[in-house]
């Protein structure tokens, strides 16, 4: 496990490195104003790779650790997600053109809406959760780093001023082309997982089994997506939105560091029940979490000139007040998909999710009814949600602990 810790550091690494060498690049060529379209549109495409992801990644995760080394199983289960995976990508083209003509950024820029959707079906289709499931990481950042240095070496050579916009998803589309290429080649060729014929029962019910996981995936992806829309329509000032945006990408940034730990866990967790490991990187985590949050709020308005330029500092405001969500988050992650999740208990993860992705919705539709809708008011719904979310998680752990206590006391 080990060893797979480390390979997803070097993805979470690699996955922020990339972006934050391009990033104050095309934030300062851009310009605040036409980048607002770029951030406005990614945010819209979160949704939709929640959507094609449906939940597969941890459900396949999950799935292929369980097959051991029946290789005809993980050929049934790979090819199962495969075929659902391009159904939802036909259905996800047919969703988004009939909003894209409703928001008003993406209906005045639809080509780079197309593109993008390129991009995001092309991401949703890496057999990550192969990789994941087997414990062998390593592929997953080796092609990663491959892709992004050829989108970063044309993105700095070709873009140049605002109107080379379109260019951005294109060579990002290519890097996950290149991502795509690399990674099927390696689980076809290299580890024979070749494709099989699926029934349409199992299909149905590798379907019914992650929408759960989807569920849980949909409702916390609300939190970023869903508010970055939501300020598209309340709030006119381009800049505004960028910022929030950019302040958001660093929040972002640091929780990626987490990912690795919980990536990790999981599997390793479906194996062996192992909670003591757990209880360990929760404590040792959070207490480092709580120290670099503080750095964090401090040094906002460095960030923000680092990430957007001299421009963007008046937004470091939104750095301080959503700071607390980088130590609500640890905890509410490394007790969800690692822990809830591996012992059986997705239907209390998701549960929670929903909840918190509620109630933050409930927030923003009264901020906007009310008239206070604003970008401190925000995020400090957002570090209130991710409060709410943190809790209910802690009350099913807890539940969930006594309850296997209970188990092993009248076996015992």
């Amino acid at each position: 496990m080990r060893k797979n810790i480390i390979a997803q550091y070097g993805l979470q690494i690699a996955k922020y490195l990339f972006p934050f060498i391009t990033l104050p690049y095309l934030t300062r060529v851009l310009g605040p104003d036409v980048y607002a379209i770029r951030a406005y549109i990614l945010a819209a495409m979160t949704f939709m790779q929640i959507f094609l992801d449906y939940g597969f990644t941890m459900f396949g995760t999950k799935a292929i650790a369980e097959c051991g080394d029946n290789i005809e199983a993980i050929r049934t289960n790979t090819s199962c997600i495969v075929v659902l995976r391009g159904l939802l990508c036909v259905a996800g083209a047919a969703i988004l053109a009939a909003i894209t003509p409703f928001l008003p950024i993406t209906a005045a820029n639809p080509l780079y809406v197309v593109l993008a959707y390129v991009g995001v079906c092309l991401k949703a289709t890496l057999p990550d959760f192969v990789f994941q499931g087997l414990e062998d990481m390593g592929i997953i950042t080796q092609r990663f780093v491959g892709s992004q240095i050829v989108s970063t070496i044309l993105i700095f050579a070709l873009i140049r001023k605002p109107s080379d916009l379109l260019l951005v998803p294109i060579f990002e589309g290519l890097s996950s082309l290149i991502a795509f290429v690399w990674s099927w080649d390696n689980v076809v060729r290299v580890r024979a997982i070749q494709f099989v014929k699926v029934s349409f029962s199992v299909a149905l019910r590798a379907f019914k089994e992650s929408s759960i996981f989807f569920l849980s995936n949909a409702a916390t992806t609300v939190f970023n997506a869903f508010t970055t829309l939501m300020i598209g329509i309340y709030v006119v000032n381009h800049a505004q939105i960028s910022y929030w945006a950019i302040a958001m990408t660093a929040i972002t940034a640091v929780q990626s560091l987490y990912t690795p730990v919980t990536n990790s866990l999981y599997p390793h967790i479906v194996k062996s029940r192992d909670t003591k490991l757990l209880k360990k990187f929760l404590i040792i985590g959070t207490t480092l979490v709580l120290v670099g949050t503080v750095a964090f709020a401090f040094c906002s308005k460095l960030i923000m000139w680092v990430l957007g330029g001299p421009s963007y500092i008046a937004g470091s405001y939104v750095i301080v007040l959503l700071s607390p969500v980088l130590l609500l988050s640890f905890p509410s992650m490394l007790i969800g998909f690692p822990f809830l999740a591996a012992v059986g208990k997705v239907r209390e993860l998701t549960i929670s999710s929903i909840a918190a992705a509620i109630f933050h919705i409930v927030g923003l539709f009264l901020l906007g009814f009310s008239g206070m809708f604003s970008i401190s008011a925000v995020a400090l719904l957002r570090c209130a949600t991710e409060a709410v979310m943190l809790g209910l998680r802690i009350l099913f752990t807890r539940r969930t602990m006594a309850q296997e206590q209970n188990v092993e006391a009248t076996i015992a």
